[in-house]
This record gives C-alpha cells, sequence and structure tokens, in this order.
C-alpha cells in the first residue's frame, strides 16, 4: 500500500500523510509544510541513519537551500513533538551525519473519519515484508474507495506542485555530456570562452607559475600560451570582438590587456582584479581588491573591495559601488547581456549574497540572499538566466531564471550535484548550450614546523599533525602547557566543530557535538571557551575537556566576528564592521563592557593577544597591501610592523611575547613566517614554492619548540558541461 495512504501514531502522536495533519490527543499540532514532510519521511525510514544530503535531496528536490534549513526544520519538530536532542524519545541526532527515527510505530490503514481500522505495531527494525502483508489484509471496501478519492486528490495536489515549480523554475535542467578540457596534474582555472565559443582561455600553474592560455576546442584544436613573465597571471576575460584579453596580474598588480594570441601586454589599472568586458567592448568592470588565496571555496573578494568601472581603451577608473553599501567585500562582477547592469557578489565571514547595480552606480538591487556561499555568478548570452555554483551540503551548479526587468523568478534550479569538487568560475558559451568551469578541490590539514627553543631557528621540516579528508581546519590554539592543541573542523555545508589532539597529531577527538567556535583556552589549562551562534548573536559558553560539560561564561550576545580569548580568560578581542570598515573592539564577559580599539577607515582587524595581554597585533589594510601592527590592548596609537609588499596576516606571539607567527604572501607563495616586535626583523619559518599552496592561523606553542597552522592546497582542471 502507498504509505502516503496509511496513518502514523507513536506515544500520543498521530500523523495523516493524506490531510498533512499531526495530533496529539485529538488537537491538531501547527507544523510548516517541509516539517511535516521531514517527519514523514524520517518515520517512512525508521531505525535507520537519514544523511542529511538524502534528506536534502528528498524534502527540497531541486530548490536552492542549505543545510541550516534542516536543521531548523528538525528544531521545529523537536519543540512541537515535544522532544529533546540530548535525549531523544524520537528523533536522534547522528552526529554530522544526520538523523534517525527511533520511536515505535503504529501503522494505520484504511482511513475513514480519523479513527484507525486497523493498527499494526512495527519497531524500528520491523520486518516490511510483514508490515506490508498485514496491510493487505486489512483492506476493506470502504477505505478502498475512500484511498482512491485520496488517491485522486493527491494526484492533483502533486501535479499542481509540478507545474509551479516547471513554471517557477522552468523544468528540470538534463546534462548531454560533461567533458575534462584540461588534465595538468597542478591547477587550472579561471576559464573563459571565447567570444564565437570555438576557444576557451584559462590560468595554469602548469609550468610553476599561473600564465594564461588558450586552447581552441575543436577537435585537433591547439593550445596557445599567451603570457609567460612568471607573474602569476589569473582572470582572463575575452573583449567581445575577440581580439584582446584582459587579466589580473598577482605579483605585477591591477588589470592586463594583451593580444587574444600573444604579443604585448599592457597595464589598463594599477590595482583591482577579475576583469569583465561590457557588452559593447567600452569598459571593463573589475574589483578593487585581489583575491588572497586560491582555495576551493575562496570568496572572490573581502571588504572592503569595491567595484570599479574603467574605460577599455585607457583612462581613470570610476568607483560603483562603495565601501559598506551594501555589506562585506563587493567582488566577482560581470555585466548583464544588455549593459544595463552589474551583477556582482558581496562576501564576509557567514554573507554571501548576490546584487546588482547600474554602471553609473545607482538602482542598487539585492537579487539573491540568506543563502551562504554563492560563487561567480555569470548570465546566459540571451539574459533569461543568472548561472552560479555554491556550496550547500555537496557542491553544486544552479541556474536562476531572470525576469526582464533582472529580478529572479521562482525558485533556483540545479544543474549538478558536483559532490567534493566545487565547481568555480563558470561560463557560458555563446549559444547558452555549455557551462565551462573549474573543477577545484582541496586538501587541508594542520602543518607544524619544528623549532629549537627559543632561538627561533628551524628544527627540521614541516610536518603534517592530521591525515584526513575533513574540509577545513582552523582556528588553532595550544593549552597553556603546549600539551594539546584545539581546532574548528569545517565540512562543506554543517556547523563548525570543536576538537583536540595532541601536540605531536596523536589521539585527535572531537570536543562539541553542537555547532561551536573554539575561542582559546581558560587560564586553568582544562577548559575551552566557545562562542555558539544564533538569530540574536554569539552565546559564550566554556567546555570541560575531560567531562565535556558546557557552562555559560557571559550572558550577553554579541555579533562577534573572530574572537579571540584574551590571557586571563575575561576580555574578548574580535572584528565589527559597527563604524563603517573592520576595526578591532573588545567585549568584557565579566560586566558587559564593549570598547572600540581601532579606527582605521581602510581596516584593521583580525586580532590575537600578546601572552601579557599588554598588546594586540592586528592586520592593518594599506591599499593592495596587508601589514602586521602592534596596538595597546587598552587603546592607543598602532604601530606598524611590517612593510613589504603583499599579504601578512597575524596569528600568535612568541611565548616571551617579542615575535609575532603570521601567514605572508610574497611574491604569489604562502609561508609562514614572525617579525620581531623589538627590531622589527623577519624571518620565514617554512618554504613553501607552490602558487596553490596555502598557510593559515599560525599558532606558537607555549614551549617555544613548534609553530602550528592550517596548511592546504588546491588541485583541479577545467571541465565543460554541454546542456540539453
Amino acid at each position: 500500500m502507498n504509505e502516503k495512504t496509511q496513518r502514523y501514531q507513536f506515544d500520543d502522536v498521530r500523523v495523516d500523510p493524506q490531510t498533512f495533519k499531526v495530533w496529539r490527543d485529538g488537537a491538531a499540532l501547527p507544523l510548516e509544510p517541509k516539517a511535516f514532510e521531514v517527519l514523514v519521511f524520517l518515520i517512512n525510514h525508521r531505525g535507520r541513519l537519514v544523511e542529511k544530503d538524502e534528506l536534502l535531496d528528498a524534502i527540497w528536490k531541486d530548490t536552492f537551500v542549505t543545510p541550516n534549513a534542516l536543521t531548523r526544520v528538525i528544531a521545529q519538530l523537536r519543540r512541537t513533538l515535544g522532544d529533546d536532542a540530548k535525549e531523544a524519545k524520537y528523533i536522534e541526532t547522528v552526529k554530522t551525519r544526520g538523523y534517525r527515527f527511533i520511536a515505535d510505530v503504529q501503522v494505520e490503514n484504511g482511513l475513514t473519519d480519523g479513527r484507525p481500522d486497523h493498527l499494526i505495531t512495527t519497531t524500528p527494525a520491523s520486518n516490511e515484508f510483514e508490515s506490508a502483508s498485514a496491510t493487505r489484509r486489512s483492506i476493506t471496501p470502504r477505505a478502498l474507495a475512500l484511498t482512491g478519492a485520496g488517491f485522486a486528490l493527491l494526484l492533483a495536489v502533486i501535479l499542481s506542485w509540478g507545474f509551479q515549480n516547471r513554471f517557477a523554475g522552468d523544468g528540470q535542467i538534463g546534462v548531454l555530456r560533461t567533458t575534462q578540457i584540461t588534465t595538468t596534474p597542478g591547477l587550472d582555472l579561471f576559464p573563459a570562452f571565447s567570444p564565437d565559443g570555438g576557444a576557451i582561455a584559462y590560468s595554469s600553474l602548469r609550468n610553476g607559475n599561473f600564465e594564461i592560455f588558450v586552447r581552441q576546442l575543436a577537435p585537433g584544436g591547439r593550445e596557445i600560451q599567451i603570457t609567460s613573465d612568471g607573474a602569476q597571471n589569473l582572470q582572463p576575460a575575452w573583449a567581445p570582438d575577440g581580439k584582446l584579453i584582459a587579466y589580473h596580474s598577482r605579483n605585477h598588480r591591477g588589470v592586463w590587456i594583451i593580444p587574444a594570441f600573444g604579443g604585448v601586454a599592457t597595464q589598463l589599472t594599477e590595482f583591482g582584479a577579475d576583469p569583465a568586458w561590457s557588452p559593447d567592448g567600452e569598459w571593463v568592470v573589475f574589483q578593487s581588491d585581489a583575491p588572497a588565496d586560491l582555495n576551493q571555496a575562496a570568496f572572490s573578494a573581502m571588504p572592503p573591495s569595491t567595484i570599479w568601472i574603467v574605460p577599455a581603451r585607457g583612462g581613470a577608473p570610476r568607483q560603483i559601488t562603495k565601501i559598506g553599501a551594501p555589506s562585506g567585500g563587493h567582488g566577482a562582477a560581470t555585466w548583464s547581456p544588455d549593459g544595463s547592469r552589474i551583477i556582482f557578489v558581496t562576501y564576509d565571514i557567514g554573507l554571501s549574497e548576490v546584487w546588482s547595480v547600474s554602471p553609473k552606480g545607482d538602482g542598487l538591487k539585492r537579487l539573491l540572499g540568506g543563502r551562504n556561499h554563492l560563487f561567480d555568478p555569470v548570465f546566459s548570452p540571451d539574459g533569461k538566466y543568472l548561472f552560479l555554483s555554491a556550496a550547500s551540503g555537496n557542491f553544486r551548479l544552479w541556474r536562476q531564471r531572470m525576469s526582464p526587468d533582472g529580478l529572479p523568478e521562482g525558485e533556483m534550479m540545479q544543474i549538478a550535484n558536483t559532490g567534493a569538487a566545487l565547481a568555480r568560475h563558470m561560463t557560458v558559451a555563446p549559444d547558452g548550450k555549455r557551462v565551462a568551469y573549474s573543477s577545484l578541490t582541496m586538501s587541508s590539514n594542520i602543518g607544524s614546523a619544528p623549532l629549537v627553543p627559543n632561538s627561533f631557528e628551524a628544527a627540521g621540516e614541516p610536518k603534517l599533525l592530521t591525515q584526513d579528508t575533513n574540509y577545513r581546519k582552523n582556528n588553532h590554539n595550544f593549552s597553556p602547557d603546549g600539551k594539546t592543541i584545539v581546532y574548528n573542523v569545517w565540512r562543506m555545508g554543517a556547523d563548525d566543530e570543536v576538537w583536540l589532539v595532541d601536540a605531536d597529531g596523536a589521539n585527535p577527538r572531537q570536543l562539541t557535538t553542537e555547532p561551536a567556535v573554539a575561542l582559546g583556552w581558560l587560564p586553568e589549562g582544562d577548559q575551552v571557551a566557545l562562542s555558539r551562534r544564533d538569530a540574536r548573536g554569539s552565546r559564550f559558553l566554556k567546555v570541560d575537556v575531560t567531562s565535556g560539560k558546557q557552562t555559560p561564561i557571559s550572558r550577553q550576545n554579541l555579533d562577534v566576528r573572530m574572537g579571540r580569548l584574551s590571557p586571563n580568560g575575561r576580555q574578548l578581542a574580535f572584528n565589527s564592521r559597527a563604524s563603517g570598515t573592520i576595526n578591532v573592539w573588545t567585549a568584557s564577559l565579566d560586566d558587559g563592557a564593549i570598547k572600540q580599539l581601532t579606527f582605521d577607515r581602510e581596516m584593521m582587524g583580525f586580532p590575537c593577544w600578546s601572552p601579557d595581554g599588554q598588546q594586540l597585533a592586528v592586520e592593518m589594510r594599506r591599499g593592495d597591501d596587508c601589514h602586521i601592527a602592534v596596538v595597546p590592548s587598552g587603546g592607543g596609537s598602532p604601530t606598524q610592523l611590517t612593510f613589504d609588499r603583499g599579504l601578512s596576516w597575524p596569528g600568535s606571539w612568541s611565548p616571551d611575547g617579542d615575535k609575532i607567527a603570521f601567514a605572508g604572501l610574497r611574491d604569489g607563495l604562502w609561508n609562514v613566517w614572525w617579525v620581531s616586535r623589538g627590531n622589527k626583523t623577519q624571518k620565514r619559518v617554512t618554504n613553501y614554492t607552490k602558487p596553490n599552496i596555502y598557510v593559515r592561523y599560525p599558532a606558537w606553542s607555549p614551549r617555544g619548540d613548534q609553530i602550528i597552522y592550517e596548511y592546504a592546497e588546491t588541485t583541479g582542471n577545467i571541465w565543460m558541461m554541454e546542456l540539453k
């Protein structure tokens, strides 16, 4: 018998899939439609683990949602049913994976007026064949008649839903075939179709530096290397007439233009990246800040990046968007086919939205939001669709139908689920039937650079402390005795988890089962401070590393971004955009007092405390470069320590309080460095030589014998999909 002709009962709760209602003791319980569907799905698959992706695909099908939607629905179900996540009676959480319905269920068949004609009691492990046989024996003529009517009603509803979904999203998108365009073992990315669709320009690391190549797509077509200056050239974009290619030079800075089949390059702008030509070829739009790294899910831009345009023949660039309007870093800009709008994405920690603006800078409109990790939107040639990639559970490609006035129509439709490989930097062929993209994968683990204690000299080659496939590992902090490391694990489409591992990489273990971010160790050394976000902001707790018991340490709710706990455990230093740009603030966990420490007009953030708590090392932006600066933790003028071209991102201090470990980008390469606060000397700690490797969050052991950090490497090639 079809599952929708059955009713279910567990404890005093009754569920009717035909009428979409749930009762307890005869009283209807309020449930939104998606929550009801999730409940029925879990009941029908009771006794086994239902993975999150399985639920998302079954309930939301081709509608774009993040796993947060599922988390919210499960929470509503538990509230309505009177269930508890920690002591589950009905819905058991299998941490990081999914859910299991564990209650004994009675199945009612032959539905009439709400009273069962027959009950079959099943446990989660019951035999499905026996249940089905008993169900068939219970059918009465009256039940058959009503079931037929129910089927008719259900069919009408399904057809109605199907019609509405098709109208809203223009139907399911089919993929005829997928073809790998490049096969180099390193990293190929940023593809761009030529205006005639016969070639793809892209950036390749095959010779040790990123250079621009053009590959003809016809069978036997040749490949040409366009640039060869070793300047880490990225993000090629064809002019509409096919004669020129604009690109970003990571080492030479700014946007450059070169003949499409080789020649002398000329600089168009002295700053900025990710160029895109207007349809008439008269303008080039670009973002003011270059991308910091090329990891799989790297944001195209971070604050304070904005959108600019420049005449394609040369001239003064003109700013289109303003810092903070809208919030986040503005990047990944593209033109509508008629040239009337510029589409771009805003990025920040926990933020990703698609906006449009006119080339004059007016008419700012928010198009897509409320979903984390949207990437690289691009129009179809006829302007009817916006293609983009997103991270939600697994990685996916999507298409959004656009109205004639440039607004989204209906739901986004999924093109493909790309699994563990994220499709980035999409480009659409002029025929609208082919989509090329970078298929990127990334490994991320905790690296460790051994040091001679108290000499700050290398004591051997770096090694990896972890060797697993979890997506990101960051926010590393040593315990006060240097024996244990706390860190965050982020799996794409899931919430942050807090883990522990011994300083030598042994004994990794999960510390929290609920989403949380580690802020640092409390002075006693047996507890870790956590931040847990909800709709009101961040709540602060401490967790005992032995028992796992959690207790609040502050009742206030703050919008804390990248918070760090002071050595005495009484203050938080964090980023805030309350003053317009990112600056450093502190919050007392004792009395809730909040204080702004820096007042920079560009950016000053990502603080880390000195061992005595008297100073904060911060990241200070100046143009395209970021430097290390130090500011008194009670407030005062910052002192700049580094002046090199590139990026310098602070991580932690040496035990003696003189040196600051930082992730440094120099000449296109990321490595761990330190700088002395006393004499401003610098020393490189690691010696990575591949531009597709990056390091983050260096943490100095209190013992002085190692610096740990996130080590990540991105690989991938160019692929092409042919659509039906």
